[in-house]
């Protein structure tokens, strides 16, 4: 990679690559706006900008310039050809986004279209260790590092239908899917299915979540790397009566739900109530009454 090729290279893409999240998007996705990557601040300072055929930026309280400056600064290189080593390997083997129409920004309503999709769209490129979206947990979501790494992984993946790739913390599933998660979606690659976690000193009493988020912020909140229980992560409301099925299989006496406080969580409370028995289940909910799920008692908590 050359420099005029660096230059050109979607800052917003890479900033996203390496877990960094906007806090604004403006003037059709030509304009970013990030908490700075150099410093810990409170309001978003850090600005990034497609002018000139070239993505520039600006930090308010430090520098700015091209792509190569921002990862010399953030790289903490001196020379030129280090940042654009750096940007050889770093995506080698995945396309980099080189104007402003290729930006990654996978929305909510894409992951509707996907899942309501006959064919798998997401294909798994590699998992690896946590590394970029470990800010978003930690920072975002306040998940203990050490939990995060317990459980999760890094999933590359690529969408088939417009050949972008993407990552995001993931889980594996009964099915060998891993069931995804990042600041801007969730879903699933591979197929679909629960996550079942065996308990340190599994007995009778099994812990039940609607996703993955929740059950690392009850590890969190409870500061446990390992729950006793055995558990089960549903990843989605809709799996509900594979978990039912998969229980009545099973010696589980106590069922501790911690499912949401909202119209979808009551429901799915009271269908666990008629076909487990009121006796043998235990809402948990208590724990976060006040709020909509475990993570955002523990988001917000001071």
């Amino acid at each position: 990679m050359n420099s005029e090729q660096a230059k050109k290279i979607s800052l917003p893409d890479l900033m996203a690559r390496l877990g960094y999240q906007p806090t604004r998007i403006l003037k059709g996705g030509t304009e970013y706006w990030f908490l700075s990557p150099f410093r810990s601040e409170a309001e978003a300072s850090f600005h990034t900008s497609f002018l000139g055929g070239k993505w520039i930026w600006k930090d308010f309280g430090d520098i700015g310039g091209t792509v190569i400056d921002f990862v010399m600064r953030h790289e903490n290189y001196t020379k030129v050809h280090e940042a654009l080593s750096f940007l050889d390997k770093f995506y080698q083997n995945k396309p980099y986004k080189n104007n402003k129409k290729q930006v990654v920004l996978f929305s909510f309503q894409q992951q509707e279209a996907l899942e309501n999709s006959a064919e798998p769209t997401l294909q798994l490129e590699q998992t690896t260790p946590l590394h970029y979206t470990l800010t978003y947990l930690t920072e975002t979501r306040k998940i203990d590092p050490a939990i995060a790494n317990q459980y999760l992984v890094e999933v590359h993946f690529m969408n088939k239908e417009n050949g972008k790739s993407y990552f995001a913390a993931g889980i594996q599933n009964r099915a060998g899917g891993f069931e995804i998660r990042n600041q801007y979606f969730k879903s699933c690659v591979g197929k679909k299915d629960l996550t079942f976690i065996k308990g340190e000193k599994p007995g009778t009493d099994v812990l039940i979540f609607e996703g993955f988020i929740d059950f690392l912020s009850y590890l969190t909140d409870k500061n446990i790397l390992i729950p006793d229980q055995d558990t089960i992560i549903l990843n989605s409301v809709s799996f509900g009566q594979e978990a039912l099925a998969f229980i009545k299989k099973t010696s589980y006496i106590k069922i501790l739900t911690f499912f949401d406080n909202d119209k979808a969580g009551k429901n799915l409370l009271e269908v666990f109530r008629q076909e487990l028995g009121q006796e043998k289940v235990y809402p948990m909910n208590f724990l976060y009454e006040d709020f909509r799920d475990y993570n955002e008692k523990l988001a917000l908590k001071k």
